[in-house]
């Protein structure tokens, strides 16, 4: 699956754009701050109808702008084009693909997928759990069409299950029922991510020995609620019951799968405490990319995009990282300078425009 044609209107600073890409890698070359990453950012935001730089859609707008348009033709290995547009202003968004209606966002991962790298990527490993947990249940909803099922069920659980532990005289009946649901429900969030990270780990390296020539290992540690799946449900049944002193006094669910987390080790020791920039900056970019790798339920190659990927690797990294993308299908990669390793499909951004020589 590629993209082949993109339009814009009042989306960032774009007024109006219209511009044909190729298979391959597509090269995006221009000065800082004149609209590079605005253009991947639209292409991104066909994938799942969200910016990887905001959650706010008013900053999408352009300038005296209240709504926005994005269209984009994927192509796929069996000649069928989809056409997808999302029309959204601040009361909401309108999707459709192929002029039919998509209730939902997930539904988008059936059709059209992007991988991401932006130079804040490099510090994944050392934020907080929380920006961990965002990769890895954006990219396992991507995988597979049950996954969003299961985490909006499970945040609607929980959800009830701290409200019930706010309450002055607690339903223990109810409680119960709740969290009894709700550990059926992280059971089978588990068993996805378990299965996610055993393929991560089965991946990884082979793509970071592209990148990188040493003789290191990588392994992916998953940092489960629980680690057993056989006796998942009595495990859990036995923490909730001890904890719950302790979420009636905090009158929240101190225990649970929204608190799980991963790290990376190199040659056994944490990255996100002992490595450095340059480490990181391939380990992520090595744990972005295996996704790509990993077979999925819908049958579809993610659009890779790298933001400013090439500004800190020196000549060497650069040029295996090259001829490692070469191999994919698309790749749309930002830059402020010419390459000699990129003289094919070189878009040059300049303000509100886009152009080939």
């Amino acid at each position: 699956m590629f993209l082949s044609y993109l339009k814009l209107i009042n989306f960032r600073n774009y007024k109006y754009l219209e511009v044909n890409f190729n298979k391959g890698i597509n090269y995006i070359l221009g000065e800082n701050a004149k609209g590079k990453t605005n253009l991947v950012e639209a292409i991104y935001f066909l994938s799942i109808a969200r910016s990887f730089k905001t959650n706010n859609i008013k900053e999408l707008f352009k300038k005296n702008s209240d709504d926005f348009f994005v269209k984009g033709i994927f192509n796929s290995n069996s000649d069928s084009n989809n056409e997808l547009e999302i029309y959204a202003n601040s009361k909401g968004k309108r999707i459709t693909l192929n002029n039919k209606k998509i209730a939902k966002t997930s539904e988008l991962s059936r059709y059209i997928s992007a991988l991401v790298f932006t130079p804040n990527d490099t510090f994944l490993l050392k934020d907080s759990p929380k920006d961990r947990r965002y990769f890895m249940n954006l990219n396992i909803s991507k995988l597979y069409k049950n996954y969003p099922y299961y985490l909006n069920n499970y945040e609607k659980l929980l959800k009830e299950r701290n409200s019930i532990l706010k309450e002055e005289n607690i339903d223990y009946s109810l409680l119960n029922v709740v969290t009894n649901e709700l550990i059926d429900t992280s059971k089978e969030i588990y068993s996805y991510r378990n299965k996610f990270f055993e393929q991560i780990n089965d991946k990884i390296n082979s793509i970071y020995k592209e990148l990188d020539e040493n003789n290191n290992k990588i392994s992916v540690k998953y940092e489960s609620f629980i680690s057993d799946l056989d006796n998942y449900k009595n495990l859990a049944n036995k923490i909730y019951k001890d904890s719950l002193k302790e979420d009636i006094l905090k009158k929240v669910t101190t225990k649970g799968i929204h608190k799980e987390d991963f790290s990376i080790y190199l040659n056994e020791k944490d990255i996100g405490i002992y490595g450095s920039q340059g480490e990181n900056r391939l380990i992520n970019l090595s744990l972005i990319l295996t996704p790509y790798f990993i077979n999925n339920e819908f049958n579809i190659k993610p659009i890779v995009i790298l933001d400013d990927v090439l500004s800190e690797l020196d000549m060497h990294h650069e040029s295996k990282l090259i001829n490692f993308l070469n191999n994919l299908e698309q790749v749309f990669i930002t830059g402020t300078k010419e390459n000699n390793l990129l003289k094919n499909n070189v878009y040059y951004v300049d303000n509100d425009d886009v152009y080939r020589r």
